[in-house]
């Protein structure tokens, strides 16, 4: 488990941080496709490209919120944004609680 949260932790440096885990977190997945996880872009949808199924968009949630130990109100993010690499991270970044 990782600390996100700490005192002076720039919001950038959290959501690059949360963009890190989830692409090495589906490295696989996305290597199948044939891409690499360093160019992928902020409009990259996990659910849209295949790489997460409906229950993946729950287990891709918890395990952000298992690896920083954060707590997620995902109440205020557009539901279609949940599962885009740029908006969740920076979603993240803006509202995660400690846990």
């Amino acid at each position: 488990m990782r600390k996100l949260l700490e005192s002076g932790t720039s919001r950038v440096l959290i959501q690059k941080t949360v963009k890190q885990f989830l692409v090495s977190k589906y490295a696989a997945q996305i290597n199948a496709m044939g891409l690499n996880g360093g160019e992928i872009s902020d409009d990259f949808d996990f659910f849209l490209r295949g790489v997460i199924d409906s229950l993946g968009i729950l287990e891709m949630i918890s395990s952000v919120e298992d690896e920083f130990n954060v707590r997620l109100d995902l109440s205020a993010l557009d539901a279609e944004q949940l599962t885009i690499l740029g908006p969740f991270s920076r979603y993240v970044a803006e509202t995660a609680l400690p846990a």
